[in-house]
């Protein structure tokens, strides 16, 4: 990247948290948005040192961040390619990647630029760049898409920039990354709006249950506090591997249900559930000590 600019379109909490960090880094970040009102309080923030609505400026940026919702992506990226200058890198920050990559990567290559789809694992449901964190990314995984929608040259620059934000970078295919990520992140979300539905309509013919909400209810309901415009069109753009795992899922909670209708006991099957996540824990902190090790830590 150099002394090129970074440019970042859509300041909320992931790309306001990308403009802080290289902020605080001492690298000149461009915030492009269309609320003049938003844009002029992250600058006075000091989430970025301009902030502008002319998408003719990410001429002046080596790397270009499209941090929007999932649906307005991939017209925004192809809004902007036209402006970028040659060998510039643009990556998008999006939770699905397969449908972003196909139509990006060949517009992108048309004008010489060089683009890879990327996404951080990290996040809150709070959203906006009031919530932003410049060490967001710290420990935390992010992925780089590969496969023939992704330049190999843009792929290096991200993992330098990645890496450089405390992360550690996995390069997987777009469709393998939006099948694991329908199950453990879209689906999970899924689960919790759908709870705090039900809980609502219990709540209004029976206001004390509150009374009963403790630990458990706040795990459970605490993403369901994330916003439903972004959810509903990463649901949507998923929707074949979150159909795919949701109908899986059910099978496992039904059969739990037909145990309670027979009114056999739960005790073999949680124990079962016990011991089999109990090895998944177990294989994953081996796996994270033995990065530890390999890393110099």
């Amino acid at each position: 990247m150099k002394n090129d600019k970074i440019g970042v379109v859509g300041a909320g909490l992931i790309g306001g948290s990308i403009a802080l960090m290289m902020t605080r880094k001492k690298k000149h970040v461009i915030c492009f948005g269309r609320n003049p009102a938003r844009l002029k309080k992250a600058k006075k923030l000091g989430i970025c040192a301009e902030a502008t609505e002319d998408f003719s400026r990410a001429g002046e940026c080596g790397i270009v961040f499209l941090a929007t919702p999932v649906d307005t992506i991939i017209d925004l990226g192809k809004k902007i390619i036209p402006f970028m200058k040659k060998g510039a890198v643009l990556t998008d920050v999006g939770s699905v990647k397969n449908e972003i990559c196909r139509a990006l990567f060949p517009a992108a290559k048309k004008h010489g630029v060089l683009f890879a789809g990327s996404h951080p694992m990290a996040g809150s449901e709070k959203t906006g760049f009031e919530n932003a964190s410049a060490d967001l990314f710290k420990n935390t995984n992010v992925f780089i898409a590969g496969g023939r929608n992704s330049a190999p040259e843009a792929r290096k620059t991200l993992v330098k920039f990645w890496c450089g934000a405390g992360a550690k970078c996995i390069n997987i295919f777009p469709e393998k990354h939006d099948e694991f990520t329908a199950l453990t992140s879209h689906l999970p979300h899924l689960i919790s709006f759908c709870f705090a539905e039900y809980f609502c309509r219990f709540e209004k013919k029976h206001s004390d249950v509150r009374d009963a909400a403790a630990g458990s209810f706040e795990s459970i309901t605490r993403i369901a506090k994330s916003s439903p415009f972004l959810w509903s069109e990463i649901f949507a753009q998923n929707r074949f591997n979150m159909l795919k795992h949701a109908c899986n899922f059910r099978k496992c909670f039904d059969k739990m249900l037909a145990g309670f209708e027979n009114k056999s006991s739960a005790l073999t099957e949680l124990k079962k559930i016990s011991r089999d996540y109990e090895k998944f824990e177990n294989k994953s902190r081996r796996k994270n000590k033995r990065n530890h090790k390999n890393t110099g830590g």
